[in-house]
């Protein structure tokens, strides 16, 4: 199991490279190459390319036979915060993995799945953002066509700019949101919220957050990442 782990692996740190990567594997390339093909190996030197491959599945594996990953430290609740707190109508949603103040779960969102947090600064605050969790998902199709909008109104035309930069043909405003795939809501208690999109690599790989309120609608947007 430890060979096709190590593969897999290795598969996946080739398919993450970038443009810098990849330049210098081919200057290792040459260079592992050249004397080869100086001593008279002629085109067997390319050889060297599918053993410099091998070395990294050897040296994978070999790394993740003896190096044994650090356990990851559970996240506890704040002093008196529940372990997880239940919405009505939407179930319960257990303490992040990755933060004390943040409880998430899956939710039915306008025909899709999608990770819905509740951010709660204090233990007080657990009832208002209990409220708003309600009310934003009760009101998922008005709320879900605001901030679409919004996203398309401030960043279609970024969009198309690049692409006529690259010579690619401009999206509509359809064609852009099916592009994007929204991942993840959070409510705070004040009535206020991220939707969190994956850019559909439009906007090279960043994130598209719409921040907003419930009773103002979509305010302004960010491209973290």
């Amino acid at each position: 199991m430890r060979l096709v782990t190590s593969l897999q692996r290795s598969k996946a740190a080739l398919a993450h490279w970038g443009v810098r990567e990849y330049f210098l594997l081919a200057v290792l390339w040459l260079t592992l190459s050249t004397p080869l093909y100086l001593a008279g190996w002629g085109l067997l030197s390319v050889l060297s390319l599918p053993l410099l491959l091998l070395a990294i599945v050897v040296l994978t594996y070999g790394a993740s036979a003896l190096v044994k990953p650090l356990p990851q430290k559970k996240v506890q609740p704040k002093p008196g915060f529940p372990p997880s707190i239940e919405v009505p109508s939407l179930g319960f949603f257990p303490l992040s993995a990755y933060s004390d103040s943040l409880y998430e779960r899956k939710v039915s969102w306008c025909g899709s799945e999608i990770g819905l947090n509740l951010s709660i600064e204090a233990v007080e605050l657990v009832d208002s953002v209990r409220r708003v969790a309600v009310a934003i998902t009760s009101e998922a199709s008005k709320v879900n066509s605001e901030v679409t909008r919004f996203a398309v109104r401030e960043l279609l035309s970024e969009v198309n700019e690049g692409r006529s930069a690259a010579g690619q043909s401009e999206l509509t405003a359809e064609q852009f949101l099916q592009a994007i795939s929204l991942q993840s809501i959070t409510v705070h208690s004040d009535e206020t919220y991220e939707f969190m999109y994956d850019d559909g690599e439009l906007l090279g790989g960043h994130w598209i957050e719409v921040h907003g309120s419930l009773t103002q609608g979509p305010i302004d947007v960010d491209l973290p990442g």
